[in-house]
């Protein structure tokens, strides 16, 4: 092509340094285009690593869902701080992932609440004779193992009550959580001495106490000095004998009667 004119000639060599260019530029494009497809590639293969992970996880994680209890007994489900038992659909927090429990039916415990007017009589250690509201035939026994130093307000109430948690001694097959019992506290032990019913007490301000006793075919009030007492009968000290009768609820003619009063202290000491 030597012979061509200039002008062709400069035109032809124009024409191959366009070629070359044009092959170096697609040359680069597509080294760029094999290293952005390995990169891709490679982000493909370390999302696929933490999908297998995870699906390694959850399978892992199914197997241990199969609870197997240690020893045979009773299951009860676990209740939140509502009340409400962990059932489907409940939540397990992580820092406390219990879902059940096994409770040990051998060795259960009676929570009780006491009035406030009541607990300083109460005392671990003390005797405790329990009846079982499903089974009223049922009698157990138990003692005191833990009183609450601080009260609590009782619900829908303005009475506050004191805690306390009372052991059982025997272990009976009737026996299951949740149950409701009657608990009546041996506070203490009091022998040889004489005892009315509490109705039988009256009062004439707020030290004089006096019963109305039969006095033979008449009535007598007589003062007395009263000791401890319970719901149901109070312990005199003084001003009756045994076997004297007295009167659960005024008789006929008693608001006219006078009060013997117990004459001195040495009186009162004596009886």
């Amino acid at each position: 092509s030597q012979y061509e004119p200039p002008a062709s000639i400069k035109n032809a060599e124009i024409q191959v340094e366009k070629a070359k260019r044009a092959f170096q530029q697609a040359t680069e494009n597509y080294k760029l285009k094999v290293e952005k497809a390995q990169a891709q590639m490679s982000e493909k293969k370390t999302k696929v690593n933490e999908e297998q992970n995870t699906l390694d996880f959850l399978m892992e994680l199914a197997t241990k869902f199969t609870i197997v209890a240690p020893e045979d007994g009773m299951v009860i489900y676990k209740r939140n701080w509502r009340g409400e038992k962990q059932g489907v659909g409940s939540t397990v927090s992580s820092w406390d992932p219990s879902v059940a429990t096994l409770p040990d039916l051998s060795a259960m415990v009676s929570k009780i609440y006491i009035n406030e007017v009541d607990i300083s009589a109460v005392k671990t250690g003390q005797l405790v004779e329990i009846s079982l509201d499903a089974f009223p035939d049922k009698k157990l026994s138990g003692k005191v193992i833990e009183v609450a130093n601080v009260g609590e307000q009782k619900p829908n109430s303005d009475a506050k009550v004191f805690e306390a948690l009372v052991e059982i001694n025997e272990s009976d097959t009737t026996l299951r959580p949740g149950m409701t019992t009657g608990n009546t506290i041996i506070a203490d032990i009091i022998e040889d001495v004489i005892s009315v019913p509490i109705e039988s007490i009256h009062n004439q301000g707020d030290t004089l106490l006096y019963v109305i006793m039969k006095k033979g075919i008449g009535i007598s009030k007589q003062q007395v000095i009263a000791g401890k007492s319970d719901s149901d009968f109070t312990v005199i000290l003084s001003g009756i004998s045994e076997g004297d009768f007295v009167f659960l609820s005024d008789p006929p003619g008693a608001d006219t009667e006078k009060i013997n009063y117990l004459k001195t202290e040495s009186d009162v000491a004596s009886n």
